[in-house]
């Protein structure tokens, strides 16, 4: 049994039964499982982005390529990856921010999954105002990032910080210069803050704040990098 035998035999597992283990069991298979690609190898997901193809070849074959040989060109250039993709549905997606925690931690998973919506008013109790270091932001993403919100939403000088305060968990948090006023509606808004977190690691947490701090923060922000 092949690498890419022995994961197809893993994907058969019904959804509802795939637990934490069953995951890491699929990424450690995913190392090796040589995989086809397709012509074209990249399109666009329903969701809008562009994801890399990969197909399980026949029983007792082998690809040409797996996932790893993948990771550097993905989170430089902007892609995910789908495995067995048809339609809208895949066996597997990994979005472009789940390649970078493979590239930049060794794993596809690290624990904490969130998205920080403050309320108005708001209560902030700042430690310290920091730019973000290579952990929360790798220098790969910031381009990737700076294309999104320039060309995407129209934001022509996207700044990001990290917020580090003593009465939020996890303690660091990023934050983007965006806020809801800058769009139509909040469906819009929704949209374009679900499109920045997917070039971002799960686990990070991207903190929303309200125009008015933003504004008392303008001046911590750093740019971006194009």
């Amino acid at each position: 049994m092949t690498d890419a035998d022995a994961l197809r035999e893993h994907l058969s597992v019904p959804e509802e039964e795939r637990t934490a283990k069953w995951r890491h069991r699929f990424y450690d298979l995913l190392e090796g499982a040589r995989l086809c690609e397709r012509d074209p190898k990249i399109s666009l997901g329903p969701d809008g982005f562009p994801y890399y193809a990969l197909d399980l070849p026949p029983d007792g074959e082998g690809g040409t390529i797996a996932v790893p040989d993948l990771l550097e060109l993905a989170t430089e250039s902007g892609f995910g990856i789908a495995i067995e993709p048809f339609g809208e549905v895949a066996a597997w997606v990994f979005t472009c921010g789940d390649l970078v925690t493979r590239r930049a931690f060794g794993t596809y998973e690290l624990p904490r999954i969130s998205i920080v919506a403050a309320a108005s008013p708001v209560r902030v109790v700042m430690k310290e105002v920091l730019a973000p270091d290579e952990t929360m932001l790798p220098p790969y993403v910031r381009p990737l990032l700076h294309a999104y919100f320039t060309r995407c939403l129209g934001i022509e000088q996207p700044g990001v910080l990290t917020l580090v305060s003593p009465d939020q968990e996890p303690r660091e948090q990023l934050v983007f210069r965006i806020a809801r006023d800058d769009f139509a509606d909040e469906q819009a808004f929704s949209s374009a803050i679900a499109g920045v977190t997917w070039f971002l690691p799960r686990h990070l947490v991207v903190s929303i704040l309200p125009p008015a701090v933003l504004d008392a923060l303008d001046d911590a922000f750093v740019p971006l990098a194009a």
